[in-house]
């Protein structure tokens, strides 16, 4: 099987997965991680370098947060801003190192992300079983070292992030119409800049689009 096939087998897998109860929400962290790191790297170039000022919590419902600090006004923007953006960013740089063929690259970024927010910033327990068990995996696919695996595995990582960067920002738009005061992301943009959470909202889901057509003309 080719590997755009299997790119499209996979997008479709990690679609479906996404609705099933309790494995779908284990996988969904994998993207929720991506998303609060972005938040945090956003903070630190904001200007805040202390690890310690910064956390993250991965939750079961795939959900997280990063407790993050900044003192500008650019900065609380800036943080806010680079949640969806950074998994939809991520996504694309995922893809082309698949059409690269580039695949223990791409688990290798997986396994130092996981490693270091581990170390530096994932505090709360379920997040930290959470990351224990995602390294344990992939510190298996190394050791196994089977290369067919190590593709299916990296091109499956690839497709949740891919599939999960458009449902939430989905999701994100979808509360930023109704219920603006409880939209995460699009809620804090909007009491930052005063423009409405449903701006805010179209803005992550469109660019989640954006970069599809992006990936997809790779």
């Amino acid at each position: 099987m080719g590997i755009w096939k299997l790119v499209y087998f996979y997008i479709i897998m990690a679609a479906v997965c996404s609705f099933l109860p309790i494995v779908g929400r284990y996988i969904a962290i994998v993207n929720t991680l991506i998303h609060e790191v972005w938040h945090v790297l956003a903070a630190i170039i904001s200007g805040r370098k202390f690890r310690l000022v910064h956390k993250i919590n991965l939750n079961r419902d795939a959900s997280g947060t990063a407790l993050t600090q900044t003192d500008s006004w650019i900065g609380r923007i800036f943080i806010a801003y680079m949640g969806y953006t950074g998994s939809s960013v991520t996504a694309y740089g995922l893809f082309y190192l698949l059409k690269k063929e580039y695949y223990i690259a791409i688990l290798c970024i997986f396994t130092c992300v996981a490693c270091i927010a581990l170390v530096l910033w994932v505090r709360n327990l379920y997040g930290l079983f959470w990351t224990i068990s995602f390294l344990v995996f992939n510190f298996w696919i190394f050791y196994y070292d089977k290369p067919v695996i190590l593709q299916h595995v990296s091109i499956f990582l690839s497709c949740i992030i891919l599939v999960q960067s458009v449902l939430t920002a989905f999701v994100i738009f979808n509360l930023s119409i109704k219920h603006r005061r409880n939209a995460g992301d699009a809620t804090a943009l909007a009491e930052a800049t005063k423009i409405p959470a449903f701006i805010w909202g179209a803005v992550f889901f469109c660019q989640s689009l954006y970069f599809v057509y992006l990936i997809s003309v790779l």
